[in-house]
């Protein structure tokens, strides 16, 4: 998804789920934050795409995000950066929010759009029952 962004002038509401919760009915909701491959902090796991990480506001964001390089989540989480980006989305600063954000975090009919994951086992007694 291109980095530019062509909503400027829409009236989106957000609801950034990687942001603390407002309401303690609302943390079902929540995001926790994500660790890519190579060891830096994300917001969350909508970001890990290749597409996403190369583009240039994550760039800025992963050059102070490697966790090796910090003594704790905190001073990540504190750094100007990333309280910028977070500032950008509560603000609904939408020219310069992540598209992927606005997709995943932008209120629909008041639903929220779930990643769902689906794991399969291979079993292979059933299988030589099946051939038998």
């Amino acid at each position: 998804m291109p980095e530019d962004n062509k909503l400027k002038n829409e009236e989106i509401i957000m609801e950034p789920r990687c942001m603390p919760a407002s309401a303690p009915d609302d943390y079902e909701h929540r995001m926790q934050a994500a660790v890519t491959n190579r060891g830096h902090l994300i917001p969350c796991c909508w970001l890990d795409q290749p597409e996403v990480l190369r583009g240039a506001t994550m760039k800025k964001l992963l050059e102070v995000s490697k966790i090796s390089e910090h003594n704790t989540i905190e001073d990540i989480l504190l750094h100007p950066r990333w309280r910028k980006f977070a500032k950008n989305l509560a603000e609904r600063n939408i020219s310069k929010i992540l598209p992927t954000c606005i997709d995943h975090c932008r209120k629909r009919r008041g639903r929220f759009k779930i990643k769902k994951e689906t794991y399969l086992e291979y079993d292979e007694t059933k299988e030589k029952e099946t051939n038998s």
